[in-house]
């Protein structure tokens, strides 16, 4: 029998749900983001310089003719008067391709409601019911069939006016929400501990890098709410990927349709705690600050004083490791001082006979080009030197992209040289694959370039890497490789909302692709990438739809993907520096390539491993 405690909890949640979930005149449903059939994120704040959104349900072989037809001449009239029109599936099918093929012609987005969710949201319980939705304030006003009232709440709207919900009697099909109905007496013990536990609890806990604790039933409960509006607008869990496309990654950290359906229904449901049992409180996390255990050396970072406010200018700081003989390492990990200003750091080693000879590398990657591409490098690096300048390392990667920097980023080219692990927010850790390493030769050093941002306080980062070897004697057999795309080539327009740039990078040899992972700053949008394979086919590798700067990870893939030489990843993206983007630092202004956050840049990193490895002994 539950306590009191439990019994008054259950009462004031249950009747905050009703009151959120209520759809009545002047009530808000709250905001949403779907991935439409394309694979198009589309979060409604986003669209909050439009007067209204137009959602249609669609359902393949189901949607009535009528309705489409009403839709369409609905959009050729209104979408320039700043209208915006979707069809929307809810729940029925999944199949993307199906429904591309179901909608034909049809130039409107397919909003994939795969959980219902959003449809329940709406309070859409049959096929020909439309609604017509505010983004600027997340409130329905209309809903029904195409009809003359949905136009008129179309024209209120248009005419300055917020109307009240009106609702129209409509008489389609019955849609089934079976998850609904299977969700009527969720657990918190069984159904939704389990899933904050797998989900939420490693970074929601103390210590941990979220801002608050979910550490106990009466913690959930309490930012249900939030927990709700993160789920609905895919924000949390930051995985970002699309993962109904492309590859399996590992550590998706995105919750299944299933995982959503219990969440929200259960906070719908009032976020009822059912047992005294709290499966949260059980949970132990390690007593140490290494993910990977305790290293077999820590390199400490000479502490950095960060003002309050301002710039910080990129550091660079070289750090001995103080290796008197030889090692081989498996992994590497970055716990930083003060994650709060600690933006990234790149890590690059310097063995003992120094860097790398910029002017040999060039001459390098001028013996791989063609005769003709050879000659034209030759001519620019000559005319610099009769200028008295320099190569203008820039201008050449701009101009011969055809170059892979990645020797220039990594410092060298010695296929047995070790990488240690750089960092960014959700990217600490390098960990070799099982009989695969890295050679730190003794006198080796690092070198940081460490890129600060102040948070508004001052703050102190004293940052630790921590450096895991094979054991003494044990020479792993194989290196990893890898490549990295970049284009110099960035010039943004003040105020667009998807400028579209594309970078490709050869696989020169055989290998096993390993991890993928794009780089832009607070402008951008979303990347894709895909393999291009040397008879012509393609297949995509991974949709990043909604990326996110404040989230830096690498896309490791559940299984090595083998790609034969010659193999392109092609990488598409696009910068959002509209003012809809909040965190655009200034949407009126052209931005171009540069090192620092309000400047952008465009490249994808690549981990893979050649599948002859008969060099590397």
């Amino acid at each position: 029998m539950k306590n009191s405690r439990f019994a008054v909890l259950s009462i004031l949640t249950a009747g905050c749900a009703l009151l959120t979930n209520a759809v009545m005149a002047g009530d808000r449903v709250g905001d949403f983001a779907l991935i439409d059939h394309q694979g198009v994120f589309h979060h409604m704040a986003w669209y909050d310089d439009q007067n209204a959104i137009v959602i249609l349900p669609q359902a393949n072989g189901a949607t009535a003719a009528t309705a489409v037809a009403a839709i369409q001449d609905l959009h050729a009239r209104y979408a320039e008067q700043g209208i915006t029109f979707f069809l929307m599936n809810p729940g029925l099918q999944t199949d993307r391709a199906a429904v591309a093929s179901d909608i034909g012609t049809l130039n409107l987005p397919v909003l994939m409601d795969d959980t219902q969710l959003v449809t329940e949201l709406l309070g859409i319980s049959q096929l020909d019911q439309a609604v017509v939705y505010n983004p600027k304030n997340f409130e329905v006003l209309y809903r029904g069939p195409v009809s003359t009232e949905l136009e008129n709440t179309i024209k209120a709207v248009l005419g300055g006016a917020n109307p009240e919900l009106q609702t129209v009697a409509a008489n389609g099909p019955a849609i089934a929400f079976q998850a609904a109905a299977a969700h009527g007496n969720l657990s918190y013990e069984k159904d939704i501990a389990p899933i904050i536990a797998d989900n939420c609890a490693q970074c929601h806990r103390e210590g941990g890098i979220a801002p608050f604790a979910m550490n106990n039933n009466l913690a959930v409960q309490g930012w249900s709410p939030m927990i709700r509006e993160v789920v609905l607008t895919k924000r949390m869990p930051p995985g970002q990927i699309d993962n109904k496309v492309g590859r399996k990654m590992k550590n998706e950290m995105n919750l299944s349709d299933e995982e959503m359906q219990k969440l929200v229904h259960w906070i719908n449901a009032g976020a009822i705690v059912d047992s005294e049992n709290d499966p949260l409180t059980a949970l132990v996390w390690p007593d140490t600050k290494w993910s990977l255990g305790e290293p077999d050396l820590i390199v400490t970072v000479p502490p950095q004083s960060i003002p309050a406010t301002g710039v910080v200018d990129y550091m660079t700081i070289p750090i001995d490791l103080g290796l008197e003989k030889d090692v081989w390492i498996r992994g590497s990990e970055v716990v930083p001082g003060e994650p709060s200003v600690l933006h990234h750091i790149i890590t690059t080693v310097v063995p003992p006979e120094g860097g790398p000879d910029m002017n040999q590398l060039l001459m390098d990657a001028m013996a791989k080009l063609s005769p003709e591409r050879a000659q034209a490098l030759r001519s620019k690096l000559f005319a610099a030197g009769v200028a008295g300048g320099s190569s203008g390392i820039v201008e050449i990667f701009n101009d011969f992209p055809e170059i892979d920097i990645s020797s220039f980023i990594g410092g060298g080219s010695d296929p047995d040289s070790a990488s240690v692990a750089g960092y960014a927010p959700g990217n600490s850790i390098s960990l070799y694959p099982p009989g695969v390493g890295g050679l730190l030769k003794a006198g080796s050093k690092l070198n940081l370039q460490m890129h600060y941002t102040t948070s508004g306080k001052e703050a102190v980062d004293a940052t630790e890497i921590g450096i895991y070897f094979y054991a003494a004697g044990e020479v792993p057999k194989e290196r990893m490789a890898g490549g990295v795309a970049n284009d110099f080539k960035i010039k943004i327009p003040a105020q667009a909302k998807d400028h579209e740039m594309q970078i490709t990078l050869n696989v020169p040899e055989e290998a096993e692709i390993y991890s993928l992972m794009p780089h832009m700053h607070f402008r951008g949008k979303r990347m894709k990438f895909v393999a291009k394979y040397p008879d012509g086919s393609e297949e995509t590798l991974l949709s990043v739809p909604a990326y996110s700067f404040n989230w830096q990870l690498s896309h490791a893939l559940a299984e090595p993907l083998r790609v034969p030489a010659g193999t392109q990843i092609i990488a598409t993206g696009a910068y959002d520096n509209s003012s809809q983007n909040h965190f655009s630092p200034d949407p009126n202004a052209e931005v171009i390539w540069g090192e620092q956050s309000w400047e952008e840049m465009f490249m994808g990193f690549y981990e893979w491993k050649y599948t002859d490895q008969t060099g590397s002994d």
